[in-house]
């Protein structure tokens, strides 16, 4: 529904569209940083970092940004954290254009290089889906606060794997996985990252 409503808006640059594009809004996302020790004392719902990667201008001799730090990290973050991609219960990216979603689909391995098309169209990715993704609805659906919209999808796994959503719950949601992209200059990714959260009982 949103595609076909957004592919009749008029075009921004070929191919995206009118409501491909995100929207600067005013906001701010947070979350606090302690031991589970002292999570545990505070009686504070919680998750554990299960592994994480970052890397800065990756592909730099790419003419076109078409992949990004995922691609050359995701090995180390899945043996950081001891699974796979199909241990992800629901996965948030950052998403201000949905071909930055395909990206990091296809670099964090859920489907090969250039296969996001087919994946997505045949993926359910609705918070009761197969493959649930941005269940919050994303900065395409809230708007991106500045340098807090990278924040955005730690804070909706976090609350989707502590069972505190604002909106629906993923159904046994306990593995999240959180991307973020940006600080795009002269089409180079300066910065990619992406990050394993498990709630904890």
């Amino acid at each position: 529904m949103f595609r076909s409503y957004s592919l009749a808006e008029h075009t921004i640059a070929e191919p995206l569209h009118l409501f491909d594009c995100v929207l600067p809004c005013a906001g701010a996302e947070a979350f606090l940083v302690m031991s589970d020790e002292r999570a545990r004392a505070l009686g504070l719902r919680h998750a554990r970092i299960r592994g994480a990667i970052e890397r800065h201008n990756a592909f730099f001799e790419d003419p076109v940004a078409e992949r990004g730090g995922w691609a050359m990290d995701r090995d180390a973050l899945y043996a950081q954290a001891g699974l796979g991609p199909d241990a992800v219960d629901c996965l948030q990216t950052y998403d201000d254009y949905p071909v930055i979603v395909a990206m990091q689909i296809e670099d964090l391995g859920f489907c090969g290089k250039g296969e996001a098309p087919a994946f997505l169209s045949t993926h359910d990715l609705t918070v009761e889906g197969a493959f649930p993704h941005n269940s919050c609805g994303g900065q395409l659906s809230c708007g991106q606060a500045g340098a807090a919209g990278g924040f955005l999808p730690v804070v909706e796994a976090l609350r989707q794997v502590t069972r505190q959503p604002l909106g629906r719950q993923v159904p046994g949601a306990r593995i999240a996985l959180a991307s973020g992209y940006g600080m795009v200059t002269y089409d180079r990714c300066l910065a990619s990252g992406a990050v394993l959260l498990e709630g904890m009982a």
